[in-house]
This record gives structure tokens, sequence and C-alpha cells, in this order.
């Protein structure tokens, strides 16, 4: 079987495009050692299946998160047979950065131009042929989430899959170009794999590199001792300027309007604002916890809201009724978390039925069931324990399902931009804000 990897930058498209590829195959888990999400499915329409890794959405190749170092390390130890490299073609020139350093390394890559419907509906077109010519790989325009161009795409990498690629850097500096030719050579004599790749990082005085490969860096330091400072800085800024002029004197990218604002520029201006920004993310946190989890739906009761009905106050509590008129409604978490008590409890009590030989129906079964040995072991173990932990499930459901919404519109990306300035003083990055989140509602 072969094995594709997805890789790009956070928000980029990349997870729609793995779930279009593979479907219900599609199973989570976790990267070895790292609590880092892993996600992987088999995409069946070409002549043999496809195993295909969606790697953790990053912007560079260097170890400063776990994600990337997940990253890193699968395309340089799993060896794939394809990377597929997906980029956001409404910010062609910010997804750039990661696609020169994926080319550096040994290995088969098609680039996916992901959201090419938005920039042909904006009034933009890119140079497929220009971007092809000067990278020397299949470039492919699609659409993950109308699914459009996906099995070009397969296909194009399908056929990369059959040769073999050798990396290839795009800084211009020849001094640096100099420094990796010596390091280079040094690692192909020592049969190290990907010399390129490794060759720069060790100039860029990368930590994973430095660490394994550190002992190389003797060679740099006999006669360039005063040429390897402030390296990382000036490689990163030769990317830049080789993507920067890329697009200006290739015409890459042609607009329209230059000058026009899009509805997200909007959207964001507003979104991703010092003090709106925030305020509107405290709204929206709101209205998602107390949606899920209040038992008072926008205080109503608190305001007078009184429900004296039997049977409307049964089916908002989940046939519970205790005599006493209800105060407000219930939020949807709290409804469906009181109707799934509902059913787990009627389907304990049948189990003591059952167990009581179906003498009794009511508390006179549970007491007969939970005399037998094998009836406490069903009722009070088993389903008891079923009974707790389903009881949480609605409200994880619906919590969940408002964290795929804000995922989906980009929202999320959103609010990882505006924690992250308050995050770093934690030595954390904004993208923390999403484990953090998905840790309410008594999981661990």
């Amino acid at each position: 079987m072969l094995h594709f990897a997805l890789i790009g930058n956070p928000n980029s498209g990349k997870t729609t495009l793995f779930n279009s590829l593979t479907g219900s195959t599609a199973h989570v888990g976790n990267w070895p050692g790292v609590t880092v999400e892993k996600k992987s499915g088999t995409y069946k329409k070409l002549k043999e299946k496809i195993d295909i890794v969606d790697l953790p959405g990053i912007y560079s190749l260097s170890p400063y998160t776990p994600e990337e170092i997940v990253s890193r390390n699968y395309l340089l130890d799993e060896h794939p047979d394809v990377v597929i490299n997906v980029v956001d073609a409404t910010n062609l020139e910010r997804n750039l950065y990661l696609t020169t350093q994926v080319l550096e390394i040994d290995i088969p890559v098609v680039i996916a131009l992901n959201m090419s419907d938005v920039v042909k509906k904006s009034g933009d077109s890119i140079d497929i042929k220009a971007l092809e010519k000067e990278f020397n790989v299949p470039i492919v325009e699609i659409s993950a989430l109308r699914q459009e161009g996906l099995e070009k795409l397969m296909e194009k990498a399908y056929e990369a899959s059959k040769y073999t690629r050798t990396g290839k850097t795009y800084i211009s500096n020849e001094k640096i170009l100099s420094l990796v030719k010596e390091v280079k050579k040094v690692y192909e004599t020592n049969n190290i794999d990907n010399s390129l790749f490794h060759s720069l990082k060790l100039l860029e005085n990368d930590e994973v590199e430095t660490k394994i490969n550190g002992a190389y860096k003797s060679v740099l330091e006999k006669e360039n001792k005063d040429e390897l400072d402030d390296l990382e800085a000036i490689i990163a800024d030769e990317r830049y300027k080789y993507i920067s002029n890329l697009m200006e004197s290739k015409n890459i990218k042609t607009f329209k309007e230059k000058t026009k604002v899009t509805k997200s520029d909007k959207i964001d201006k507003v979104l991703t604002h010092r003090v709106f920004g925030l305020l509107i993310f405290i709204a929206i946190m709101f209205f998602v916890f107390h949606f899920t989890f209040s038992s008072d739906l926008f205080f109503m009761g608190k305001m007078g809201l009184t429900i004296e009905n039997e049977g409307f106050i049964k089916f908002l509590k989940g046939m519970e009724y205790e005599g006493e008129p209800l105060n407000g409604i219930p939020s949807l978490g709290v409804f469906l978390q009181s109707w799934m008590g509902w059913v787990t409890g009627h389907l304990k009590e049948g189990f003591a039925w059952l167990c009581s030989g179906c003498a009794e129906y009511g508390e006179v079964a549970n007491e007969i069931a939970s005399s037998t040995w094998y009836g406490s072991l069903i009722c009070d173990g088993v389903l008891t324990g079923i009974d707790s932990v389903c009881s949480f499930i609605p409200q994880i459901m619906l919590l969940f399902l408002f964290i795929s919404i804000m995922e989906d519109t980009g929202y999320m990306a959103r609010i990882a931009f505006i924690l992250d300035r308050a995050f770093r003083k934690f030595g954390l990055s904004g993208k923390a804000f999403i484990p953090m989140l998905t840790g309410f509602g008594c999981s661990v």
C-alpha cells in the first residue's frame, strides 16, 4: 500500500481535504509519545488503496512546537511515497514559506491549491504553469469543501509516487549556499538521507538537528565561525525574499482589484480587533457554555417564567416531575442530558425486571436483582457505570459540535491569534486554547 502525507498551514483546508478523500475510513488517535492528534484513512478510487495521513497544521518544519516535530519526523523517518502540500490559494504568499521547506526534502511532492474557487469568484487568477515550472512539481487547483479536483489531485500524486525526487533549495545567498555545500558533502559521505534539508537545519542551529548531527558542525566552525551568527533569521529572510520576488516578477497571482476589500477582510478586522475581538470572543464563549450546560436558558426563570403544565414539565425534564412548577426552560444540553438519563434509567430497570424473574417492575425488582451476584454485577456495576458515562454524552457532543462549527468557519484560528499574546506569558501559543476548551465538560 502506498502512503501519502497531507501537510499544510493551519486553516488551509487540509483536514477538510482529508475527510473528503477518506470519508468513513478515517480513524483518529495520538502520535506515539505526544498528545498530538493523528488522523489516517484510506483512499480507494485508484488502482491500489492509498493510506493517507493528515499531519498536524504547521507553519514551518522548525522544532518550535510538538506539531512541527511530529510532521518533520514523519516526513524524514517514515518516508511517505508522496507529500501533498495543501496551500490556501487565497493566502498564497504566506503558505509558500512551508512549501519551500518541504521541497528541500528528497521526496515526491504535489501541491494542492485549495480554495481555488474562492480565488476565481473574487476575479483573481493564479498562473499554475508558471508555478509548476518554478517548483518543478505537479500543481492542482482544488476545492476541498466542494470536492472539486480531488480525483485529478490523487491521480497526479499516484503518478508522482512512481518517480524519485531530489530536494532543491530556493535560497540564492551565495555565502549560505557555499556553507550548505560544505555540510552537504560531509552528510553524503556519511550516508545521511535528505542531506540538503539537514544541512540547512544545521546552519539554522536547529535544536533537533544539532542534537542528532551536532558533531558535523565542527566542519563549519573551523573557518566560518563568524558567519554562523543569526543564520536562522538570514535563511528565513532569504525564503521570504524568494517568495516575494516570485510573486512580483513572474506575475504568479493577478488581481482584479488590488485595493478591493473582501467580506473576509472586513470580518477579520472586527474579529481580530484588540478590544472588540475579545468582547465578541467572550460573548461567543458565553453562548456556547450557556447553551450547553445551563439549567435556566437565557435566565428566563429569573425573569419570572414559570411552567406549571405537568406534561410540558415532563417533556422538558425527561419525564421527571416532582409536583412543583418549573422555573425557566433548560438549555438544549441539559434537555438532552435529561432524556439520556431517562433512556439509561429504563434500560437499567428493564434488566432488573429480567433478573428478578419478571416478577415485579420498579423498586422491588431492583432489590431482588441486587440480591443475586449476577443481578448486582449487571445492574449495580455495568449499567450504573454506563448510566454515569452516558449522562454526559449529550453535553459533550453539543460542545464538540460548537467547536467544529468554529473550526470549520475559521473562527478558531482567529481565537488563537487573539489569545496568542496572553498565552505566550505562560510559555504557550494561542493554539493551546483549543485543548483547554475541549477539557471542559468533566473530561480528563
